[in-house]
């Protein structure tokens, strides 16, 4: 294998960054320029550290390639080199780098395309070098990378959560034997962060900031239990500019003064007569007057991780008016593990709203699993799949005959979730999919413009898949509200708005009743009751491979309790939703590697995002367990 690098004498190539426009100019040896005016919109950003080392990108949408450049990355001569790249998972081991050097001074630089080693204790140069760069100088670097360069030795840049990678040194690194050993690097000169990178253009608020108001709801300096999950919720009314006229919400925004347990946030609109005086409350979720308990249609959503969310131009969220309710309600969701106490927090959240209302009404929709025990999750599953369902019946009965277009998707899961993905059919043909995140984290859910807009019409189908690693666990996993419990949900934003609030589903009861029977009579487990507490059952069985292989077979063909629920919380009619029919479908389609040759001479690599697989073949899990 022989070493290939770049020796850079002048630059091809120059990315600069002036105020808002992107110019990219393209110097060939015949001096021919070309400037291209770059939107804005287009421009995406992340912070690498808390001082001034900055990655900004963007996509190539035509050519399938994603254009980088990193500010302050040499300080001037401070550190001979710099490294970015990206791993499959967050883990430092098997992660793919460019690695730029400023050693020699000058014009001369040099980029090596490499990965790291298992045991994070050497760098490998790849066979193939596919960090194409752009620009190196003394305090910045700009390159390029194909979203698949097809080799096993990079990481494929996709659509949903990547992991990205970097580091930087003081002394120079001797690739002369094609591999080096990994410097030491202090805390201050390495990061791992989440990003999206293939990501939607960003929205602005066209409204002048003159009309653009302000309504916040936050806890009142509340002092949390020592407990590892707890819910808080606090109810509010509007004030009186919001209840004469209705408003639409453009923006909201996230505040947070407890980042390291606030797990995620809901703000919920009391769904009664505008008339309906509800009591003022700030306390636990579970002593909350029941008057406020018809708070539950969701207006606003953040996870941790997420950022603001826009909506796009043509629509905004209905708040005020005079036939809505003026109460809200905020829930915030503690994750407190290590029980610390004396927690005081204000956390809460910033919404954005105009009094010229746009051209749409907006909503959000709950997709996936019911919050509730009738599903679980065996112990010492790499990925075990659960399925919620939102049947062809439900959005026929519930949809406009002109459908939905779906604009925004939040995916959310607890603490074991490691892929979700939301898929979308039509009279039995599979569309293209809603949402997919074969890389989820649980500590980055953020709301995701969607690139694609899927249009639902009455009759399609949706169903939601989140995959579970329950390695190291000794008990079934079961679904529900508290953090080691599970959730699975794909929070849909879109327009028109409908009544259908929750498309949601589980097991039904009478096939629950007789997966409990089966394992009481047939495989003999006890204290297995038929009818008996689902918790209790599921915690009695003694967890095997082949009962683990046979729940997941039981999930996937047997009837539904189907929630095709109003924004009231009542089911809509025209259906029988107890026992209801589960949706057909073949296994997911691979999206990584799917158009790719690997060349023969490197057949005998395993691909970095390669491990081990799940019960549907896709082998993009960890050797081991994920670290929480």
């Amino acid at each position: 294998m022989t070493s290939i690098k770049w020796q850079l004498q002048w630059h091809p190539r120059q990315i600069v960054l002036v105020g808002a426009v992107l110019f990219i100019v393209s110097v060939t040896h015949h001096h021919d320029v070309s400037c291209f005016n770059i939107s804005s919109n287009q421009i995406h950003t992340l912070n690498l550290d808390h001082h001034k080392l900055k990655l900004t990108w963007m996509m190539d949408w035509y050519k399938k390639e994603v254009l980088f450049h990193v500010q302050n990355t040499f300080l001037h001569g401070r550190y001979k080199f710099f490294a970015i790249g990206f791993s499959p998972r967050g883990e430092l081991k098997r992660t793919d780098l460019c690695i730029f050097s400023s050693a020699g001074g000058g014009a001369f630089k040099q980029v090596f395309d490499t990965y790291t080693s298992r045991d994070f204790n050497r760098i490998y140069v790849d066979s193939e070098q596919n960090c194409d760069v752009m620009r190196i100088d003394d305090n910045s670097v700009a390159f390029r990378r194909k979203f698949d360069s097809c080799d096993p030795q990079d990481v494929s840049i996709h659509g949903g959560t990547m992991y990205v990678v970097w580091l930087r040194g003081k002394k120079e690194l001797d690739f002369g034997k094609n591999w080096t050993v990994m410097p030491v690097i202090g805390k201050a000169d390495r990061g791992v962060l989440s990003v999206q990178i293939l990501r939607a253009d960003s929205i602005t608020i066209p409204e002048k900031k003159s009309t653009v108001r302000k309504v916040e709801i936050a806890l009142d300096k509340a002092e949390i239990p020592t407990a590892e999950t707890t819910y808080w919720c606090k109810v509010q009314r509007l004030g009186d500019w919001l209840t004469g006229k209705k408003h639409h919400i453009v923006q909201f925004e996230p505040i947070i003064t407890n980042e390291n347990v606030v797990h995620h946030m809901e703000v919920f609109q009391c769904v009664t007569d505008s008339s309906v005086d509800i009591p003022l409350y700030e306390g636990s979720c579970s002593d909350m007057p029941a008057e406020a308990k018809i708070c539950n249609k969701v207006m606003a959503l953040w996870a941790m991780g997420a950022g603001p969310f826009t909506y796009p131009h043509e629509t905004g969220l209905p708040i005020g008016g005079k036939d809505f309710n003026p109460y809200i309600r905020l829930e915030v969701h503690f994750n407190n593990p290590e029980l610390k106490k004396s927690i005081v927090d204000s956390s809460g959240m910033r919404i954005n709203v105009v009094s010229k209302l746009r051209k749409y009404d907006a909503a959000i929709m709950e997709l996936g699993l019911e919050y509730t025990d009738k599903m679980a999750i065996p112990p010492g599953q790499v990925a075990f799949p659960l399925t919620g369902y939102c049947i062809a019946e439900c959005t026929k009965v519930a949809l406009p005959s002109g459908g939905i277009t779906i604009f925004g998707s939040q995916l959310h899961t607890h603490l074991r979730g490691v892929r979700v993905l939301t898929r979308h059919f039509r009279k039995g043909v599979e569309l293209k999919e809603v949402n997919r995140d074969d890389f989820y984290s649980h500590h980055y859910q953020e709301i995701r413009q969607l690139r694609y807009r899927p249009k639902v019409l009455p009759g399609d189908a949706l169903m939601t898949t989140c995959y579970y690693d329950t390695r190291g666990y000794e008990t079934a996993t079961l679904g529900g509200f508290s953090i080691s419990d599970e959730m699975c949900v794909n929070y849909i934003h879109y327009y028109p708005a409908t009544q259908l609030e929750l498309c949601k589903s589980a097991i039904s009861e009478k096939s629950l009743y007789n997966y409990f029977k089966y394992m009481a009579e047939v495989e003999k487990q006890s204290p297995v009751i038929p009818g008996g507490g689902r918790s209790d059952n599921y915690h009695s069985v003694h967890w095997t491979k082949t009962r683990a292989d046979q729940l997941f077979e039981y999930y996937l063909e047997e009837p539904l309790s189907m929630q095709c629920n109003r924004s009231d919380g009542f089911r809509f009619e025209g259906f029988d939703w107890e026992g209801a029919p589960i949706t057909e479908f073949t296994p997911p389609r691979s999206t990584l590697r799917g158009n790719c040759q690997i060349p023969p001479e490197l057949h005998w690599f395993k691909p970095l995002e390669v491990g081990h697989c799940d019960a549907f073949g896709e082998c993009i899990y960890e050797d081991e367990k994920i670290k929480e």
